[in-house]
């Protein structure tokens, strides 16, 4: 995220954050998880033909920003599409939308539109992974714009993990952690956050 010539000024600490082109630790960051994320998008769509049921999934979660104190909040997440059940191994193909603020002085919001997918082992007690990439939109304060905000639309994406635990033959309840990015470019660097919190996901079919 670019800061204004003003808050350099007043926080010098925080431009090297901030301010001049994308960190190495960024890049590998944001390289991982395309690579992660297109893989497990291939592996779900190839099963896609032989899925027997469709999932409805929301999540809530608490954010905390990476390097930037009392930069938090929380969000939510919308994600739909077909589940393959394969014995033990369960494949998940997802588009995810998201929306998620942060506080803080620049008071950070994200939003964000996804496809990926997640691999679980179980059935009445599942633990899985899952990866998404797309688009993600960044806002956050600028007083020297006309409207006091500011942001980019970049490429976004998240890895994480999760427990399920089926409570109802069509109703799963779950925890989730993820680490998630917004990229940045030759002028701003990725805006990274890690979230946690509980999930419902719906199961249509099967």
């Amino acid at each position: 995220m670019k800061y204004p010539t003003l808050l350099r000024a007043e926080r010098a600490h925080t431009q090297s954050r901030f301010g001049g082109a994308v960190s190495p630790r960024a890049l590998r960051h944001a390289a991982t998880l395309a690579s992660l994320a297109a893989l497990a998008t291939g592996i779900c769509l190839w099963s896609k033909p032989a899925a027997a049921e469709s999932t409805l999934g929301v999540d809530l979660s608490y954010n905390d920003a990476n390097d930037l104190s009392d930069t938090h909040g929380a969000g939510v997440d919308v994600y739909f599409g077909p589940r393959m059940n394969l014995e033990i191994l369960v494949l998940t193909t997802e588009i995810s939308l998201g929306f998620h603020d942060f506080g803080g002085e620049m008071d950070p919001t994200v939003y964000r539109a996804m496809a990926g997918g997640r691999i679980g082992v179980g059935a009445f007690i599942r633990p899985s992974v899952f990866a998404h990439i797309g688009v993600g939109h960044l806002r956050y304060d600028d007083p020297l714009v006309s409207d006091g905000r500011t942001g980019r639309t970049n490429v976004g994406a998240d890895l994480g993990a999760a427990l399920d635990f089926t409570v109802l033959p069509a109703v799963d309840l779950g925890i989730q952690l993820s680490y998630n990015v917004v990229a940045g470019n030759n002028d701003d660097p990725a805006f990274d956050w890690m979230q946690a919190g509980a999930h419902l996901v719906f199961v249509f079919g099967g």
